[in-house]
C-alpha cells in the first residue's frame, strides 16, 4: 500500500507542482487579471460588446475605427508583456530571505572541521529546486501568454458574433496573423536584435528568479531600457488624452466606445506597474492601503454626483411655486384644448385621450420609442393633439424627450397645425440621428477616467462627474442636430415649456426615477403631484427647492449602474436628501404611471365642459421582448441561480399582471403595445450605442407591417 501511495504521489507530484507554480505566480498579479476579467465582459459577455463585434463585420477591415481598435489591442497586448516581465522579477520564492549565500560564509568559524555554528540571523534553508525552476519557467512564459490573452479575447468575442462567414474569416484570420507575430518578436526580438548587446551568456539567464527590488535594476537586467524609455510615456499619457480627445468631440453615428475601453485597460495595466514599483520600493502593500484610505477617508467626503442645476436660486423658487396642481393643469388643459377645437373625437363620438409609456431598456428602448412613434404620427398626425401626457423609465424616457422636444425645437413658429409637418417623413431625418448616436464613448471615458479617478480623492470635483458626460452628450447631439450648436429646448428648465401661454400644444413629459434609500418612487413633473392621484410618490421639485434641465431628467430617469452614477438630490442649502438612480429599478414598464394618469384624466373629465362628449384614456405602451420564436435554453451551470433569474423574471411579468388586471377591472381604460421582437438571433443592445446594423433592425420592425395588429386596436379610437 505505501510502495502505491508513493508511485501515486510521484506519478502527480510534477502536475501539481505546476499548479502550484500557477497560482503562485498569478497571485502577483491580481490587478491585470482583473482587467482581462472586465475585457471579457465588455466585449465578449455584455451585449453591447456583442454589438461592436458585430459592427466590425459590416465595417471592413480598413475602416479607421477597425484600424483603430486592432492598434490599440497590439499596445494592450505589449503592455501587458512588459508588465508582466517587470512584477514577476521580483515575485520569488524568496520573500523571508534576504539573500542566498553558501553554508560557509554563514558559519561562526569556517575553519572548523568538527563543530558547525551558524552565524546570528542566519538560517539553513531547504529549496526544492524543481519548484524554482517550475516558477523560472512560468516567469518566462506567462507574460507572453498575457500578450496573447487580448488578441484571444477579440478572436472569441469576434466569433461567437458573426461566427465564420465570408470575409469575417479573413478578418479573424488577419488578426491572429497580427497577434502570433507580435507575440513571437516578443519573445525573441531580443535573440534577433540584441546579440551584440546581450548581457548573459544564455537568453534564459535574465529569467533566472532574483530579489531585485529597484525598478531601474529590474528594467536593466530585463533588457528593457529603450522600451520604458519610450513605452510608458507613450503608453501612459497616448491612451489617456486619445481617450479624451474621443470622449469629448460630438457624438455621432461612428461609435468609439470599444477605443475608450482599450486606451482605459492600456493605462490601467500601467498603473499596476506603478503601484507594484512603489510596493517594491517602500516595502509596503502601498495598493493595499490606497484601497482602505479610499474606503474609509475619500468615499464618504467626495460625492460628487449632485443633479444639474440651471438657473439662480429666485427663479427656480418662482418656477417650482408657479406649477400648478394635477388636477388644475388636467382641467386647464382640456378646457383649452376643447376651446380650441384641438380634441379629435373617435367613431363612436367619444374623445380618446393618449397616454404614451415607453418601457426602459437603454439605447434600444430610446430608438425604439422614437422609430414608433415616428410611424405612428405619420401615420395618425391627430395623435398628437389628443396626447395628454407621455411618461417612461429610463431609455424610453430618453426617447420621449427626444421625440416631443424634437417637435417642439424645430416647429416653425408660424404653424399652428402641427399636422403637415408630421405626416413628412423627411422633418424626422434628423431625429434618426439623434436618438441613435453614440451616448456610450463619453460616459464611458467619464467612468474609466476622471470620475475613477474621483474615487481617491477626498473632496468632490463636479467637472468629474461621469453623468455630466452623458448629461452633455444628450445636449451636444440634440444642438448639433436641431439648433447648429446653440442651446435648445434641452438645456432649458424641465418645467418651462409648460409655463407659457400655449402649454396645451405640448404633452406633458413625466420623468420617472427611484428615490433609492425609501425605495419610492420619485418623478420630475411640470405640474404638483398629489396624494390623490400619484399615492406615496415623491415630487422631486418639491421635495429638493432645485430645478434641473430637461437633459438631468432624462438622465436621472437612466441611472443604471455601473455606468452611471446614482444622482444626488441636495437642497441650495447644501442639505442631502438621497440618490436617484434609473426608474426602471422600480417600474421598468412606466405602466402604473400611466394609469395614475388615465384614473387622473378619468375623475377631471367628469367635470369638464365638453358637451356631453365622453372621455376614454388610452395608454399606447411602448414594450421591448415580445415575439420570441423559440423558447431559449433550461439554465446550464448556474442553475443554482435559478431562484434569483425567477425572481426578477416574476417582477417584471407582475407588471404585466398588474396592467392586464387593471384594465379588466376598469372597461373604460385601454392600453395598447406596440412590443419590438426579439427574434432568435437579434442582438440588439441595452447600452448607450448601436451599430447601423442595431439601428436598421429597430427601423424595420417600426414598419406598419410588423405592427399591425396594435394598429388595428388603434384604429377603433381615430377619426372614420
Amino acid at each position: 500500500m505505501r510502495k502505491l501511495l508513493a508511485a501515486i504521489k510521484l506519478r502527480f507530484a510534477t502536475p501539481l507542482m505546476w499548479v502550484r507554480g500557477f497560482f503562485f505566480v498569478f497571485s502577483k498579479i491580481p490587478f491585470l487579471l482583473l482587467l482581462i476579467a472586465a475585457a471579457i465582459f465588455a466585449f465578449v459577455i455584455n451585449d453591447q460588446g456583442m454589438d461592436l463585434m458585430f459592427a466590425f463585420f459590416k465595417l471592413g477591415l480598413f475602416h479607421p475605427y477597425v484600424v483603430s481598435f486592432v492598434f490599440l489591442l497590439m499596445v494592450w497586448a505589449g503592455i501587458l508583456w512588459y508588465v508582466t516581465r517587470i512584477i514577476l522579477t521580483s515575485a520569488n520564492l524568496k520573500r523571508v530571505i534576504d539573500k542566498e549565500v553558501p553554508l560557509r560564509d554563514g558559519l561562526v568559524d569556517t575553519a572548523s572541521a568538527g563543530q558547525c555554528q551558524l552565524k546570528e540571523n542566519y538560517l539553513v534553508v531547504l529549496i526544492d529546486d524543481r519548484y524554482r525552476k517550475s516558477i523560472q519557467q512560468l516567469s518566462k512564459f506567462i507574460p507572453r501568454i498575457m500578450a496573447s490573452i487580448p488578441y484571444l479575447i477579440f478572436i472569441w468575442a469576434y466569433l461567437k458574433v458573426n461566427g465564420i462567414q465570408g470575409s469575417s474569416f479573413i478578418q479573424v484570420l488577419i488578426v491572429f496573423f497580427l497577434g502570433f507575430t507580435h507575440v513571437m518578436y516578443l519573445c525573441y526580438r531580443t535573440d534577433i536584435f540584441k546579440e551584440k548587446t546581450r548581457k548573459f551568456n544564455h537568453p534564459d539567464d535574465r529569467f533566472i528568479i532574483q530579489e531585485i527590488r529597484d525598478p531601474k535594476l529590474v528594467i536593466n537586467t530585463q533588457q528593457l531600457k529603450h522600451t520604458t524609455r519610450y513605452l510608458i510615456p507613450i503608453g501612459f499619457f497616448g491612451s489617456f488624452f486619445y481617450a479624451w480627445f474621443n470622449a469629448t468631440s460630438t457624438p455621432s453615428l461612428h461609435g468609439k466606445p470599444g477605443l475608450i475601453i482599450l486606451c482605459g485597460l492600456i493605462f490601467y495595466s500601467l498603473i499596476a506597474l506603478f503601484t507594484d514599483y512603489i510596493s517594491n520600493w517602500l516595502r509596503f502593500p502601498f495598493f493595499s492601503s490606497a484601497v482602505i484610505l479610499m474606503l474609509f477617508v475619500s468615499l464618504p467626503r467626495n460625492n460628487n454626483h449632485a443633479l444639474k442645476e440651471v438657473g439662480d436660486e429666485v427663479t427656480m423658487n418662482d418656477m417650482i411655486k408657479g406649477r400648478k396642481t394635477d388636477s388644475l393643469y388636467t382641467t386647464n388643459w382640456l378646457n383649452q384644448k376643447w376651446t380650441n377645437k384641438q380634441l379629435d373625437t373617435s367613431k363612436d363620438g367619444s374623445i380618446p385621450i393618449y397616454i404614451v409609456a415607453a418601457e426602459g431598456g437603454g439605447i434600444r428602448a430610446c430608438y425604439w420609442t422614437v422609430q414608433v412613434l415616428k410611424q405612428l404620427h405619420i401615420n395618425y398626425p391627430g395623435i398628437y393633439n389628443n396626447t395628454f401626457a407621455v411618461t417612461g423609465a429610463s431609455g424610453g424616457t430618453v426617447g420621449l424627450s427626444f421625440f416631443y422636444n424634437y417637435i417642439y425645437q424645430k416647429k416653425p413658429a408660424n404653424i399652428a397645425d402641427l399636422s403637415s409637418l408630421l405626416v413628412d417623413e423627411k422633418f424626422y431625418a434628423s431625429l434618426d440621428t439623434i436618438a441613435g448616436a453614440d451616448f456610450l464613448t463619453g460616459v464611458t471615458y467619464g467612468f474609466m477616467f476622471p470620475d475613477l479617478i474621483q474615487r481617491a480623492i477626498p473632496f468632490p470635483i463636479k467637472s468629474f462627474d461621469r453623468a455630466k458626460f452623458l448629461n452633455k452628450d444628450f445636449s451636444n447631439v440634440f444642438s448639433a442636430y436641431t439648433a447648429n450648436g446653440e442651446p435648445t429646448v434641452l438645456d432649458e428648465p424641465i418645467i418651462g415649456v409648460w409655463q407659457r401661454a400655449d402649454y396645451a400644444n405640448y404633452p406633458v413629459i413625466l420623468y420617472n426615477s427611484l428615490f433609492v434609500e425609501q425605495g419610492q418612487k420619485a418623478i420630475f413633473s411640470p405640474f404638483r403631484l398629489s396624494e390623490k392621484y400619484f399615492r406615496d410618490v415623491l415630487d422631486i421639485f418639491d421635495t429638493t427647492g432645485v430645478m434641473v434641465p430637461v437633459t438631468e431628467g432624462m438622465v436621472s430617469s437612466a441611472r443604471f449602474p455601473v455606468i452611471t452614477p446614482p444622482g444626488l438630490m441636495q437642497r441650495k442649502s447644501g442639505l442631502k436628501i438621497g440618490h436617484l438612480v434609473d426608474g426602471g429599478y422600480f417600474e421598468n414598464t412606466a405602466m402604473q404611471t400611466a394609469q395614475q394618469i388615465a384614473i387622473l384624466i378619468k375623475k377631471i373629465s367628469q367635470k369638464a365642459e365638453l358637451s356631453g362628449r365622453k372621455i376614454r384614456p388610452v395608454i399606447i405602451s411602448l414594450r421591448y421582448g415580445q415575439g420570441i420564436k423559440k423558447l431559449g435554453d433550461a439554465l446550464g451551470w448556474n442553475y443554482e441561480t435559478a431562484p434569483i433569474q425567477g425572481g426578477i423574471n416574476t417582477l417584471f411579468r407582475w407588471f404585466d399582471a398588474a396592467n392586464a388586471i387593471s384594465v379588466n377591472l376598469d372597461d373604460g381604460l385601454s392600453s395598447i403595445d406596440f412590443r419590438l421582437p426579439k427574434y432568435k438571433g437579434d442582438n440588439i443592445p441595452l447600452g448607450w450605442y448601436l451599430s447601423d446594423s442595431s439601428r436598421a433592425l429597430i427601423k424595420k420592425y417600426a414598419r406598419p407591417e410588423y405592427i399591425r395588429e396594435p394598429m388595428k386596436k388603434l384604429q377603433q379610437y381615430l377619426i372614420p
